[in-house]
């Protein structure tokens, strides 16, 4: 990365493996706030939007084309991560993949030229520690 990044873009599926991951992201977007002048997310910024389908998609573009790195849990297939993945890459924002142990992450998403990392986890907390390091060594 050519600069310390300021702006982060974190997002995901709301359920994975049935479960709500809607705290998971409050907690992510939290840490993010501490080391980022600007944190965008899935929550709240794109959360129960009353907007149409093409509204919702020209305003998550605009907001997010500019970010200096997008953070993606990407442990379960999701259409609209994966386009939010591509428009990083359109843009040469770094990414920095999330994914739980023992999940795959799908080949398209591995073979993303912005992507600079995978952060493999066990928790929630093992997540939150291996991401606060990674965004640490981004900043330096």
């Amino acid at each position: 990365m050519s600069k310390k990044p300021d702006s982060v873009y974190v997002f995901g599926p709301i359920f994975m493996h049935g479960q709500d991951y809607l705290p998971v992201y409050k907690r992510l977007m939290k840490l993010c706030d501490k080391h980022f002048s600007k944190t965008v997310g899935t929550w709240p910024d794109f959360w129960d939007s009353k907007e149409t389908p093409r509204e919702f998609y020209d305003r998550t573009y605009e907001s997010i084309k500019d970010l200096d790195l997008f953070v993606a849990e990407v442990s379960v297939s999701s259409a609209g991560v994966g386009m939010e993945c591509q428009m990083g890459a359109q843009h040469n924002i770094p990414l920095i993949a999330l994914c739980q142990e023992g999940k795959d992450i799908s080949p398209m998403t591995s073979g993303l030229p912005n992507l600079r990392q995978v952060i493999k986890y066990t928790s929630v907390d093992d997540l939150q520690s291996q991401l606060e390091q990674a965004i640490t060594e981004l900043k330096k």
